[in-house]
């Protein structure tokens, strides 16, 4: 028999292994939804990583469980290389007329809370904030020092004129932009009240949180409906805790019920922005390290004629099951 042949029973068992998992959604519209995440009961590790699937009037969209009373959509969910959300949040904005008179404001306030799996990415976001007479700052953490926060961080921009902003150059004038420090869980805006009379160029103070890579400043932004506007922003997930709240390493996690890194080929990374830890695939494996079946696989192909016996390859395709293998085994050496 060719060894051709010898493989269809593997692929028509992992087939039945893989139709018996349970009927758990992996997708909500576009958007993929990889374990630990889940949507509906059973589906995710924890109530953290639960994800509603919504339909806003005309598709399907998910939005985060853990965000408090305000629901946050998500345009993209990763596990590897990296762990990471890509989300929407709100601008927060103060308006004015054009005799000076305000008449409408947001903080732009979100709360993922500090038990949430997510933390707002301080590598791959900036605090930015546009105008034309403006300053506005954001703060948190608990206290412990001076004044009543952890963090405070925020900028100031001016124009002398309507024609002083310049698309591409965020350098205070129209716009600043600043770094954010790491452990970020909630968002809200403060602006100083400055005056606004006669300007019809920038009619609102606008501040919001952006994908560093992903904005650049264009001066007709001045204008911009901050009241309808929302960017991407990335978000670091972690397994944070244990059942007892306690928070998580690598080295506390390994060993106990629960621990994450089921997968054969999967290692265990602290987190660096707050408590716990993620997992990745080992070198020169891919795939999904929550997963204990058909986690991290060998990137490289199975040859359907190899001059390795299958005995060793068990060692490098760990997630071949030994009750799919063994028959392949006896097939190819009766072949």
């Amino acid at each position: 028999m060719s060894p051709a042949l010898c493989l269809l029973p593997t692929l028509l068992l992992a087939a039945a292994a893989a139709a018996a998992e349970p009927n758990c959604p992996t997708k909500c519209g576009d958007v993929d939804i990889p374990y630990p995440f889940g949507i509906g009961a059973g589906c995710s590790r924890s109530k953290g990583f639960e994800i509603f699937c919504v339909n806003n009037g005309t598709a399907a969209v998910p939005v985060l469980r853990s965000a408090g009373t305000r629901t946050i959509p998500v345009a993209s969910l990763s596990v590897s290389p990296r762990p990471e959300a890509k989300v929407l949040l709100p601008v927060a904005y103060k308006c004015y007329s054009p005799v000076g008179r305000r008449v409408g404001a947001s903080d732009g306030r979100v709360d993922l809370r500090p038990s949430s799996v997510f933390r707002i990415s301080d590598s791959r976001n900036m605090f930015v904030v546009l105008g034309c007479n403006t300053g506005a700052w954001m703060n948190s953490g608990d206290g412990g020092g001076r004044y009543n926060y952890q963090y405070y961080m925020g900028c100031f921009t001016y124009c002398a004129g309507p024609e002083s902003p310049t698309d591409g150059r965020c350098a205070s004038v129209g716009c600043c932009r600043v770094d954010i420090p790491p452990g970020l869980t909630d968002t809200a805006v403060y602006f100083e009240q400055w005056p606004h009379d006669g300007m019809e160029h920038s009619p609102c103070d606008v501040a919001f949180l952006a994908d560093k890579d992903g904005y650049e400043f264009r001066a007709a932004d001045l204008r911009m409906d901050a009241r309808r506007s929302s960017m991407p922003v990335w978000l670091d997930w972690a397994i944070r805790e244990d059942d007892d709240g306690s928070a998580l390493t690598c080295a506390a996690a390994k060993g106990r019920a629960g621990y994450a890194c089921v997968s054969a080929n999967s290692e265990c990374v602290d987190s660096m922005n707050g408590p716990g830890y993620f997992c990745i695939c080992k070198e020169d494996f891919k795939g999904n390290p929550y997963k204990d079946e058909g986690g991290c696989t060998s990137e490289e192909p199975i040859s359907m004629v190899t001059s390795t016996p299958l005995k060793e390859a068990q060692g490098h395709y760990p997630d071949i099951g030994k009750e799919i293998l063994e028959p392949v085994l006896q097939c190819l050496s009766a072949a």
